[in-house]
């Protein structure tokens, strides 16, 4: 399998960690997944015979008459030809698992867009392992950023393993680990104060040296700070996501 390096892929080719993989998944015969960027199909076709129905969303015209043998494990499946940061989740209504092996290019922005979609019941991605470190951490460390804010905000988010670089081809220069997100209830009070939360987070770590006093005084003066009981001295690694809730809540009443 020629491997295309500008669209990041590395294909998974050790049936061991593939079936550790479909182990942690658990697929159910009810089940409907969507898969993003099945490569040569390796995690595909283990998953694919145990479910309902599946879509596959894959960027590589030349992978598609690849992927067509799945449809003899399962009829009942799509493949999309699209960069999945231009595909419309909504155009799909069932409510759906997700997976992928996801290029470390865009990773990061699959996961902020997959923040906002409603009609997923959970996630498993294998992902750069320094992502999933940067997704899990805690207020007050260096890994804790925009990135750990707005998926912990989404979802309660579970690392599940590292991946040895050695498990694909070709070997990439990383070790991965497999993540699972569970999505939250809606933490918002409505959509406004959802769009409040995503700005307010961007522009704290957009000068994440600076004091909140600093980084946030388009939205906040000292007195707003006081009223809202954070200290404005703080940098916004030493915010949770509680506090980020406080603050744009505050600007959403007021």
């Amino acid at each position: 399998m020629h491997h295309k390096k500008k669209l990041g892929q590395h294909f998974l080719v050790d049936q061991n960690i593939i079936n550790k993989l479909v182990k942690y998944i658990a697929p159910h015969q009810n089940d409907i997944v969507l898969e993003i960027g099945p490569g040569d199909g390796a995690l595909s076709k283990a998953i694919i015979p145990l479910i309902r129905k599946f879509y596959l969303i894959e960027k590589d015209k030349d992978l598609l008459n690849e992927l067509n043998f799945l449809f003899d494990e399962n009829p009942n499946g799509t493949i999309i030809n699209c960069d999945i940061l231009g595909f419309d989740f909504s155009s799909i209504q069932e409510k759906l698992r997700v997976i992928g092996n996801l290029p470390y290019n865009i990773s990061t922005e699959i996961i902020f867009m997959i923040c906002k979609i409603r009609n997923i019941t959970d996630i498993h991605f294998m992902l750069q392992k320094e992502v999933v470190d940067r997704i899990i951490s805690n207020p007050n460390t260096k890994t804790y950023g925009r990135l750990s804010v707005m998926t912990q905000a989404y979802f309660y988010t579970t690392k599940l393993f590292d991946i040895s670089e050695n498990v694909f081809m070709p070997k990439p220069k990383v070790k991965s680990s497999f993540i699972r997100l569970l999505p939250k209830e809606f933490i918002f009070d409505d959509n406004y104060h959802e769009k409040i939360f995503y700005n307010i987070v961007k522009k704290a770590f957009e000068g994440r040296r600076k004091m909140i006093r600093s980084s946030l005084n388009e939205y906040f003066n000292e007195k707003d700070f006081d009223i809202i009981q954070i200290d404005a001295k703080k940098r916004a690694e030493n915010l949770n996501i509680d506090d980020y809730l406080l603050l744009s809540r505050y600007v959403n009443k007021n």
